[in-house]
């Protein structure tokens, strides 16, 4: 967990504003989780009234955080709570960038033809 650091607001916005869109939500999961693994029993306690009430911590943290507005306020919330460097590792291990858009994926009637991805072959023969 964090060591009470100050929070670089300027870092949080470079790291929002990196985060593709189309992985938000798995971000918010993934940060949601985390928080909820790491969460300590009598906190858990409290949040749910039962220490081991993890899918219950999770559902309330999801809906305080549903809001898109509210995704920037949850990534100030890990940097808070586990620090920088431990809340970049893991959207690092997530590798974002690797993830196409659903939006810029061409793909008609579930199927991927390879002649749509390499070009119809010549008709010369």
């Amino acid at each position: 967990m964090s060591n009470n650091e100050p929070i670089d607001l300027d870092l949080v916005d470079k790291v929002y504003a990196l985060i593709p869109e189309h992985t938000r939500q798995d971000v918010c999961d993934a940060l949601i989780t985390n928080m909820v693994d790491n969460m300590p029993s009598n906190v858990l306690g409290k949040l749910t009234g039962d220490p081991q009430g993890f899918d219950q911590a999770e559902s309330i943290l999801h809906s305080y955080y549903e809001d898109t507005s509210d995704f920037k306020e949850l990534l100030i919330d890990c940097f808070k709570i586990f620090g920088a460097e431990n809340t970049l590792y893991l959207l690092d291990s997530m590798q974002l960038d690797k993830r196409p858009n659903p939006q810029e994926i061409n793909v008609s009637s579930g199927t991927c033809e390879v002649s749509e991805l390499q070009g119809e072959p010549s008709q010369d023969n």
